[in-house]
């Protein structure tokens, strides 16, 4: 049972921690302390990062707008915060997977907050 709370505790604390990044970050998610995104410099296209810190600023602060950028970064980490409580309420076992597993679903999210980014690209770049 200690495993499935820190286990729980995990999930929701990682998916925390892009909030409080976003909080931080100030209202336009002004990420002047990060370098620049050398995929986007190179191509003039976003990568599958690109606008997540100004969505998750945006969210933060109720402002619909996170929309308009990587939206699916900020889905992730409210799933993960919500799956995390439950597992310590005892309403959801831990998610348990394989490494194949694992890998697929990183994958999968990468390419849909891509392909999302990539349709956003004109808030995201502009």
């Amino acid at each position: 049972m200690g495993s499935d709370r820190r286990i729980g505790a995990l999930l929701a604390a990682c998916g925390c921690l892009p909030f409080a990044a976003g909080a931080l970050a100030g209202p336009d998610g002004d990420a002047a302390l990060l370098p620049p995104c050398p995929f986007r410099a190179a191509t003039g296209l976003p990568c599958p990062l690109c606008g997540a810190t100004r969505a998750f600023a945006l969210a933060v602060r109720g402002d619909g707008d996170w929309l308009s950028y990587n939206a699916p970064w900020v889905v992730l980490a409210a799933l993960a915060i919500v799956a995390g409580l439950l597992v310590l309420a005892g309403a959801l076992p831990p998610p348990r997977a394989s490494g194949r597993a694992l890998t697929a679903a990183a994958v999968l999210v990468a390419c849909v907050a891509w392909a999302y980014a990539l349709v956003q690209r004109g808030p995201i770049v502009g």
